[in-house]
């Protein structure tokens, strides 16, 4: 019975020390980061222009604008040309000053529509 005992002290031993190795190298691995930029807001996403002949340049969009059909064919096209296969931030191939007017139009659309509802202009 002893024998036992001891070969199970030796056992559970054993499984320990393999126990704490994987623990160690576990603690050595980076973390990935799912946390948000602090100025991403709720209801917003973080969006790069990128194209070689000018610096990445990062956008924060409202998540409307992924119902937008400018922007979703901007977003068709840099799938179609390059993929979606970068991990943690969502990039489209294009010029800033392109996804600025995109971004732009829509917000005058809406800033002209709102202006012609408080002025009555909409009546006949």
């Amino acid at each position: 019975m002893s024998k036992e005992r001891n070969n199970c002290k030796a056992k559970l031993n054993h499984l320990m020390l393999k126990l704490k190795k994987i623990i160690d190298h576990l603690q050595l691995i980076p973390k990935s980061s799912n946390k948000v930029p602090n100025d991403v807001k709720e209801g917003h996403f973080a969006i790069f222009s990128v194209n070689a002949q000018e610096e990445p340049m990062r956008f924060i969009v409202e998540l409307y604008w992924l119902n937008d059909p400018s922007f979703l064919k901007l977003l068709k096209q840099t799938e179609d040309e390059y993929g979606f296969g970068q991990k943690g931030v969502l990039e489209v191939h294009c010029h800033a000053a392109e996804l600025q007017k995109i971004l732009k139009l829509k917000f005058i659309d809406q800033t002209k529509m709102t202006s012609d509802l408080e002025n009555d202009d909409y009546l006949v």
